[in-house]
């Protein structure tokens, strides 16, 4: 949908039922997202009649005001199924209170009309009026500056936020990173800073086989001892299990390598340091604590240096290897200031055919869920999804790249959450085959008609051998080509991308350059 921004903005209407319907109007620069009441608005004292209280969104605790008490009417009640329209001002994040949601639309600067000055007062929330259908429409556009602006009401809804600082700012956030494996029914998460990448299941050489250690795997010409994760993390004897979806997760000590034998990697996630639960005997040494998902699930995230003490030196003696140019000599102080599992990594996934994004772009994966769909949007860019209360587009790159829009039977859909500087977009794939390693990349050729158009934004491969051992050329996703040349400022997936305020990145993941090539 494509339209000239200089001449149509983009709003969200809402309704308010009383005697007559009134419809109200935000601009979509101004909104978050649209959300039902999805916890109890909790009472709060205050001198504002109109401030409803104060309700839990997610991970954020925001004020709610009353927009039938604001603006007067004789009518303030509202039922179970009202919408809260979730806005920001300034360094203010609230919610206005709304009966209904009706749509989002783009209108014309020609149809917005200014109310005469004569008729506005310091009361006024209402100073222009969108007309449409020739007049037979009318949306009352509201002024969120002149909504806030009554005494010292920004100061009192600010202090009634537990979740604020004293100057009214909402205290920082920091998130984490973690790979989450499964290993004998239980979820495990290890910090992505110390993962290298994540392999297939191939020959284990059980040369050096013991009661602790696997055996070893051959990688690029190195020897990397292997550990049971079953036994190192629940104990026991028994055999791991080896089948189709078990991978070997490479993790990196400061100076050597060794791997992980896990029943199957489940996604990386980006947990706030806050909603991390301690174990209640600080004696646990091997355990960070116990993250929950969105969906009730534990994850229990792991300290691997606690687990690995007694086999560190075996570990230690396998996986050194006396060379000036191999990945395991010790890191630097420069090296340690970058996320290790970015450095020439690559995220391998499917979409028909299979291709990879630089792990260095990723910031998470997710389940493809609670996705919200754009009025009158079709195609590649038609959907956005509220992560953590910031609106970030949804592309479905089957449909980028020009296949079937649908999955294939059976697939269950992710999302590869990118970033790209304060950017952030999110990728629908249809699934997510494995992490690797690869130095060298080379520049692509000429494509085939389907992706030719797209080229730009599949300017390398690189070599990858999947579990059937065979080696094929994988095209690599550019992200910033597709921000920069593909979903321009008036693509319609833009709504709401708070793009005056770019998001603070607090992942802790420091940008390199690409490689220069071979």
């Amino acid at each position: 949908m494509d339209y000239n921004r200089s001449t149509e903005s983009r709003f969200a209407s809402f309704i308010l039922y009383g005697e007559k319907p009134i419809e109200f109007a935000i601009n979509a620069e101004s909104m978050l997202e649209a959300t039902p009441v999805s916890s109890e608005i909790q009472p709060f004292p205050t001198s504002m009649a109109y401030l409803e209280g104060f309700m839990h969104l997610r991970d954020d605790t925001i004020p709610i005001i009353n927009m039938k008490k604001r603006l007067g009417l004789p009518q303030s009640e509202y039922a179970a199924d009202a919408k809260i329209a979730v806005v920001r001002r300034a360094d203010l994040r609230f919610g206005l209170l709304f009966d209904d949601i009706k749509d989002v639309l783009l209108v014309a600067e020609s149809c917005i009309h200014p109310v005469h000055p004569a008729l506005l007062t310091r009361e006024s929330l209402i100073s222009r009026l969108i007309k449409l259908e020739n007049g037979r429409r009318t949306l009352k556009l509201l002024d969120l500056d002149r909504l806030l602006d009554t005494g010292d009401n920004r100061t009192e809804l600010r202090q009634g936020d537990p979740e604020r600082s004293d100057h009214g700012v909402k205290s920082e956030k920091h998130y984490s990173r973690y790979v989450v494996f499964s290993s004998r029914g239980q979820d495990f998460g290890v910090p992505v800073e110390q993962v290298q990448e994540i392999t297939f299941l191939s020959e284990i050489d059980d040369v050096f086989k013991n009661d602790s250690i696997e055996g070893a795997l051959r990688l690029r010409g190195h020897a990397i001892p292997v550990l049971c994760a079953g036994r190192l993390l629940r104990g026991g004897t028994g055999a791991p299990d080896k089948g189709e979806d078990a991978r070997i997760l490479v993790l990196r000590t400061e100076d050597f390598r060794y791997g992980l034998l896990v029943d199957g990697i489940r996604e990386i996630i980006a947990a706030d340091d806050d909603d991390i639960m301690p174990l209640p005997r600080s004696s646990h040494d091997c355990v960070q604590g116990i993250y929950q998902r969105a969906d009730g699930e534990n994850i229990m995230l792991v300290r691997m240096d606690g687990l690995i003490a007694a086999q560190r030196g075996e570990l230690h003696t396998m996986g050194r290897v006396e060379s000036e140019t191999d990945e395991t000599r010790p890191l630097s102080e420069r090296d340690r200031c970058h996320h290790l599992i970015t450095a020439d990594c690559y995220l391998i996934f499917s979409i028909t055919r299979n291709f990879a994004i630089e792990l260095n772009d990723v910031q998470e994966i997710i389940e493809s869920r609670r996705l919200m769909h754009l009025p009158e949007s079709t195609g590649y860019d038609r959907r956005v999804l509220n992560l953590r209360g910031r609106i970030i587009p949804v592309i479905n790159l089957r449909c980028f790249y020009g296949y079937d829009s649908d999955s294939p039977a059976g697939d269950d859909p992710k999302l590869i959450i990118a970033r790209n500087k304060e950017r952030i977009i999110a990728f629908e794939v249809d699934r997510i085959l494995t992490i690797c390693k690869q130095v060298h990349y080379q520049k692509t050729p000429s494509l085939n008609p389907q992706l030719s158009s797209k080229q730009d934004t599949l300017d390398r491969l690189i070599e990858f051998v999947g579990e059937t051992g065979v080696m094929e050329h994988v095209l690599v996703v550019n992200v910033g080509a597709i921000m920069d040349n593909h979903l321009g400022m008036a693509s319609p997936v833009d709504f709401a991308a708070n793009e005056s305020e770019p998001e603070e990145n607090n992942y802790g993941d420091h940008r390199t350059a690409r490689p220069s090539g071979q």
